[in-house]
This record gives structure tokens, C-alpha cells and sequence, in this order.
């Protein structure tokens, strides 16, 4: 309501000023000069007739285009967006009502310009914008109307090709610190420490590289297979010690960023109540949960290539799922900057069950931005009966952590 109002005052104002024009002349006309009274009061009457006949003329005679750099950015960086409005008449143009368009990831400094143009000119103007919140964002003209000299009416400008006008902003995820012992990752350890699949390896010769006994230990880990735990130093020194020198890339994670986020299904007053997001507005919330659910991807990966696992990240692409192997920063760099036009989509395939088939190991750690019923009832098919033993850890960016392992087709 708020909305339609902001969009109406300024014509309810227009018009109020116009009428107090008229009784001006009017009473100019009563009381002071009849013959130059009723001439204004004839010019005051026709004048709005004659201007919106020359605002049509105008509709067809303004252009517009955008000047803008490559939008790829990360997160806090500004960049600026030229609107060019030119006129093609010898006129000076009415006022020319440019409404910019910006979401909550990247918003914009100033969203509605008015700009008048000389005759056979070009005016520019410069819209500031800023990333807020990674993932795509559109931006660029909303609408462009051209306005009568009085303010009265206005009309959608019909050179105008809104389609070229507007771009997609991309913002780069950042990598959070997630530590080994994050409820996600340590369940997905655990779980690939036991897994059959993941011990398929070359088993340690008791030698390093240099040909000597390989004495060098560390310290256990929670998370550390535990086939790779030497028991005899263990023993001796009475805590557990892991081998330094033997084959820890040999425990298998996929981490899967969910494909599907249907806003119309997330129940957003409790996600607001959740106070994961204290002090976001409600227009805010699906971004930001689109965002942790990407950014925890990258954090998860993180994570478990620190402790040399081999981990496969899965990210639905144009043509379907696309596996991303993932062993040093710049793999890591790859994924973040796929993810800075990734957008969810309101329904399809939310789970990579075939490509999976060909990764070793059979441990996934799931992130969505909403957990819901239709993702619970397909991991649980996936790891159905004849399906293999597919182990999932599911972290959902609407809630505190939920984590659930699905084996069997029984969820614990």
C-alpha cells in the first residue's frame, strides 16, 4: 500500500498544483481583469492538452543505453552503471523518469532518476551500486517513462529495449573458516573413516621416502581413518598416533550443493525466528540462505582437502550436474567463481545419483538452503535398498545444522 502511494503522490501533487493555477486565473479574471483574466485561464486549460500531445511525440524520439564494466565482483565492492538518455528532436524534452532495478545481493545508490535533455543532446547519469550478498543479481533500467511538462500523465518510452538494458551482477562467494570438528564435517569423516570404499588403497610399506622405518606419528584426529592409526607407537606412548608417511588421500568426500531452492515452499517467519539472521529484513532471507548454502559448500571442501581427502564437489551446470575435483586453491578459485552466477532453480533434479556412481567412496555431505520434504524423501530413495551404501550428511542454510545419515534407506 505504502508502495502504491510513493508512486502516485507525486501526480496527486502535480495535479494540485495545477488546479491552484487555475483558480489563480480565475480569481485573476473575477476581480482584477476580466479579458487578461479569462486569456490565462484559456492558455492554463489548453496547456496540458498541448503538452501531452508533444510528450507523445517525445515517446518515440528519446533513446537509451548503458555503459558498464564486467560485472563479476566480490562481496563489498562498488561499481557504477551509466544510464545515456539522448534526444532526437529540437525540443527540450519533458522530464525523462529512469527506475533502476537492484535486488538485496546488490543494491543500488539511487533507484529513480529524472533528467531533462536538450534539444539534439545526450545526458548521463551514473547509478552507484554495491554487492551485499553473493550469488547473481539483476540490475539495470526497470522502466523508463517520459513525463508531460506538468507532471500530470506519463508514458513508457517505446524506443526503449528493456531486455539490453538490464545485466546480471555476479558476486563471488567467500570461503569461511570450517573446522574439523563442525558437527557436517566430523559426521562425514566418521562415516568415511568406516567406509569400505574409502579404504581402497595401497597399504602402507612401513617405509618413507627415504627407504627408513616410518616412525614419524602424529597425533589422532577425530575424523583420521582409522585403519591408518598405528597401534603399536599407540600402545608405547598410551594416546593414538597416525602415521605421518602413510596414504591419508585415500578417504573419498563428495560435497553436494543442492540444485533446487522453491522460495514458495520455505516457511521464512521461522527462519527469521531461528536468529541465524538476526536483523535481516524478510526480503533479505532468501539470498542470504541461498548464500550459506554456497559459501558452507566451499567451506566444507576447505576443510577436507586441509586433511588431504580426496573431495569431489557437485554443482548443477547449464547441462546438468557437473563434478568439480578439488585438491588446491586454485580448483578452489574455479568453484568459487562457478558459484558467483550460480542460481537455484524452483524444481528438478536435486540429487546426482548416476554421476556418483563413477566417484570412489560412497560418503556425501549435502548442503541446501532449505531442508524439506521432497529433498528428505529422495535422499532416502537414493540410499534405498539395491542402491549401494550412500551415507549423506545433510547441512541445511534455513536452520541450526541438521544432520542426518541416510544408509539403507533408514535415516538416523
Amino acid at each position: 500500500m505504502k508502495m502504491k502511494f510513493a508512486k502516485i503522490k507525486p501526480v496527486l501533487e502535480s495535479f494540485v498544483n495545477y488546479a491552484a493555477a487555475v483558480a489563480l486565473s480565475v480569481i485573476f479574471a473575477l476581480y482584477l481583469s476580466g479579458r487578461v483574466g479569462w486569456f490565462l485561464v484559456a492558455a492554463f486549460v489548453g496547456a496540458p492538452v498541448l503538452s501531452v500531445l508533444m510528450t507523445l511525440i517525445f515517446v518515440r524520439r528519446i533513446y537509451v543505453s548503458c555503459d558498464t564494466d564486467p560485472l563479476i565482483m566480490c562481496k563489498g565492492d562498488s561499481f557504477d552503471l551509466t544510464v545515456n538518455i539522448t534526444n532526437g528532436t529540437f525540443l527540450p524534452t519533458p522530464p525523462v523518469l529512469v527506475d533502476m532495478s537492484d535486488t538485496p545481493a546488490v543494491t543500488a545508490g539511487n533507484k529513480l532518476c529524472t533528467v531533462s535533455v536538450m534539444p539534439f543532446d545526450t545526458e548521463s547519469v551514473t547509478i552507484s551500486y554495491k554487492a551485499r550478498i553473493s550469488g547473481p543479481g539483476e540490475i539495470g533500467v526497470k522502466s523508463v517513462r517520459v513525463s508531460d511538462y506538468f507532471g500530470l500523465v506519463s508514458f513508457d518510452l517505446k524506443s526503449a529495449d528493456l531486455d539490453s538494458l538490464r545485466f546480471t551482477a555476479s558476486v563471488i562467494p567467500d570461503i569461511p573458516e570450517v573446522s574439523f570438528d563442525d558437527p557436517a564435517v566430523s559426521k562425514a569423516a566418521e562415516l568415511s573413516a568406516f567406509s569400505d570404499d574409502s579404504e581402497d588403497s595401497a597399504e602402507s610399506t612401513g617405509f618413507s621416502f627415504g627407504g627408513f622405518p616410518g616412525f614419524e606419528n602424529r597425533d589422532y584426529i577425530p575424523g583420521d581413518p582409522i585403519r591408518r592409526i598405528n597401534w603399536k607407537q599407540s600402545v608405547k606412548r598410551g594416546r593414538l598416533l597416525v602415521r605421518k608417511d602413510d596414504e591419508t588421500a585415500c578417504s573419498s568426500v563428495s560435497v553436494i550443493l543442492d540444485s533446487v531452492f522453491d522460495k514458495e515452499r520455505a516457511f521464512f517467519p521461522a527462519v527469521a525466528a531461528d536468529g541465524r539472521y538476526e536483523g535481516a529484513d524478510m526480503s533479505e532471507l532468501p539470498f542470504l540462505m541461498a548464500q550459506n548454502a554456497a559459501e558452507q559448500t566451499l567451506g566444507f571442501v576447505r576443510a577436507f582437502i586441509l586433511r588431504n581427502y580426496s573431495v569431489s564437489c557437485f554443482i548443477m551446470g547449464k547441462n546438468g550436474w557437473e563434478c568439480f575435483p578439488v585438491s588446491d586453491e586454485n580448483d578452489m578459485t574455479a568453484i568459487r567463481t562457478e558459484l558467483a552466477s550460480y542460481s537455484f532453480q524452483s524444481s528438478g533434479n536435486r540429487f546426482p545419483e548416476e554421476e556418483l556412481k563413477n566417484q570412489k567412496g560412497s560418503v556425501c555431505l549435502f548442503c541446501t538452503p532449505y531442508f524439506d520434504e521432497e529433498l528428505e524423501s529422495i535422499l532416502s530413495a537414493v540410499g534405498g535398498e539395491g542402491k549401494g551404501a550412500l551415507q549423506t550428511v545433510i547441512y541445511s542454510a534455513a536452520e541450526s545444522p541438521r544432520i542426518s545419515s541416510v544408509k539403507g534407506g533408514d535415516a538416523q
